[in-house]
């Protein structure tokens, strides 16, 4: 038996001579695949012998590799990702806590990465996924890999919870042809108008509010109070004013408290999530957890606060961004659960980048004054064509991306930076660690706005970037973000609106790291503090 073994080795040996295929053998001796899926390359293919041809198992003479050939033998050509050791169950989840735990994946992540390589295999937890840090796999992920109703990764506490309570909920967790509907209604009305046609006007006048506000503290010579969460207030407030359009004005000061109560809630729900990424969420209700009780308790009450809005929201005689999605035909009921996940989403999201923002300029006092002096007499509809400006947020998210991971679940089996990956596993984009390499970005650490600033003599380039698509912080593909618009003009107006009205400083800005909370946020409040500017 065995030297019958042997000889088949040498016999495949002879029909591979440069050890491009390593063919499985079984016990009995009989020549046959490995069972395991895999993937063959169009080059592997070309570079076949014309006159291979197997007997028993199906193959045919052709002038290159069959598709059958390629499905039975590319077992030869196929690598695992390399994957570190772990435990049964737990995986490497030890070794995650012993670094910082959850608050510090980015950071283990990218450890992980320089050990392992750009691609690589690791289960935390119950989660078993390829990490990718390679700006060459991004598209193909996001867009080539993801097929036409792209699925992305939902914390399970949020999933369970959707189930325990029979909610339907909005774009974020819907799949298949119900997602594609209603994301391309949704594209229409957010991403391809201008931003100057329903988002400007109601991001300036939130901001003009916020900023007014902020003047009693400046005049006082105060830290501002509760940053946090007047910022989670400002973004809910925007989405509102956006959605309701002029109506907004009039219904502001009605809802004003249930904003604050909305805005309070949806930052406890990100809170309680994170523990909840640790323990099986089943587990946790099992054994009636505190944190899984708080959670619940906490979703249970947003929603039910936003449901109670929604009458005061949704009016059919409104000129916002409801009246276009209504145009389009969506329903109430899908109207609802559509505006609870804008709501939900925007309070983190974009209140989180405004501070980073903020930080930044604090730590760079001249740019302050360099963006003042760029916008000062700028009309509405140029303020968001300012470069400089755009450069700032573009340097912010790259640096402090919302999401430092970016999720999808492959569609198809797929060959990514060499290695094989079969269909449904979950790939995460480890957008922190590519934003922050020096072979895509020099001085990759540092806060360098006029690194995006275009070379002269090219269209594409730029002066200190070496591979713009290692940061893509609204993802991309079909289920890229659908907020971008929206977020990218009440971000920039409200900077700009801030900067014309202050010199801002940070009393605690040397403490301040960057941690996980599902999204990337502050480790500590910021305290900032206002001067009122002299405009002479």
């Amino acid at each position: 038996m065995h030297t019958t073994r042997r000889a088949l080795r040498r016999f495949a040996r002879s029909l591979n001579p440069c050890d491009d295929f390593k063919v499985s053998f079984a016990k009995r001796g009989v020549l046959g695949p490995d069972p395991r899926p895999a993937t063959l390359n169009e080059n592997d293919a070309a570079a076949a012998p014309p006159s291979w041809n197997i007997s028993g198992q199906g193959l045919v003479r052709n002038s290159a590799l069959s598709r059958t050939f390629a499905r039975d033998f590319a077992t030869s050509v196929r690598k695992e990702p390399p994957e570190p050791r772990g435990l049964p169950l737990f995986g490497t989840l030890p070794f995650l806590i012993a670094a910082g735990g959850p608050m510090k994946l980015h950071e283990y992540v990218d450890k992980r990465h320089r050990e392992l390589g750009p691609v690589y295999r690791e289960q935390i937890g119950p989660v078993r996924s390829v990490f990718v840090k390679s700006p060459d796999e991004y598209r193909k992920i996001l867009i080539d890999f993801a097929g036409p109703y792209p699925q992305h990764f939902l914390p399970e506490a949020w999933k369970l919870y959707n189930e325990i309570r029979v909610q339907h909920r909005g774009l974020l967790f819907m799949d298949g042809e119900e997602w594609w509907y209603h994301r391309k209604i949704v594209n229409q009305a957010m991403l391809k108008p201008s931003p100057m046609m329903f988002l400007c006007t109601p991001c300036q006048e939130v901001a003009e509010n916020l900023t007014n506000k902020w003047k009693t503290y400046s005049q006082a010579g105060k830290v501002i109070p509760n940053l946090e969460h007047q910022l989670y207030q400002w973004s809910i407030e925007v989405t509102l004013a956006t959605l309701m359009g002029s109506r907004w004005r009039g219904c502001e000061p009605q809802i004003r408290s249930e904003i604050e109560f909305v805005a309070l809630l949806v930052h406890r729900v990100f809170k309680y999530s994170v523990p909840l990424m640790l323990i099986p969420p089943k587990v946790a209700m099992k054994l009636r957890l505190p944190v899984w009780t708080k959670f619940v308790k906490t979703v249970d009450a947003v929603l039910d606060k936003i449901h109670k809005l929604m009458p005061q929201i949704i009016q059919h005689d409104n000129d916002g961004l409801l009246k276009v999605l209504m145009s389009h035909g969506i329903g109430e009921d899908k109207i609802a659960r559509i505006v609870t996940d804008l709501i939900m989403a925007a309070g983190d999201t974009t209140s989180v980048t405004l501070r980073w923002t903020l930080l930044m300029l604090c730590n760079h006092p001249e740019l302050q004054d360099q963006l003042f002096h760029d916008i000062k007499d700028l009309p509405l509809e140029e303020i968001l064509q300012s470069q400089l400006l755009r450069n700032i947020g573009k340097e912010t998210l790259r640096l402090y991306p919302v999401a430092p991971f970016l999720t999808r679940y492959l569609q198809t089996d797929a060959t990514i930076g060499g290695y094989f990956v079969p269909k449904g596993e979950l790939i995460i984009i480890s957008l922190y660690s590519s934003s922050r390499d020096e072979n895509n970005f020099p001085r990759p650490n540092d806060f360098w706005p006029e690194r995006w600033v275009r070379l002269k003599e090219s269209l594409r380039d730029h002066v200190g970037v070496r591979d713009a698509r290692a940061s893509v912080p609204f993802s991309a593909g079909l289920r890229n973000c659908v907020g971008r618009k929206l977020a990218e003009t009440q971000l920039s107006l409200t900077l700009a609106q801030i900067i014309k009205n202050f010199k801002i400083e940070c009393e605690n800005r040397d403490s301040i790291k960057m941690i996980l909370q599902l999204i990337s946020v502050p480790s500590e409040p910021l305290k900032l503090k206002l001067t009122d500017r002299k405009i002479s």
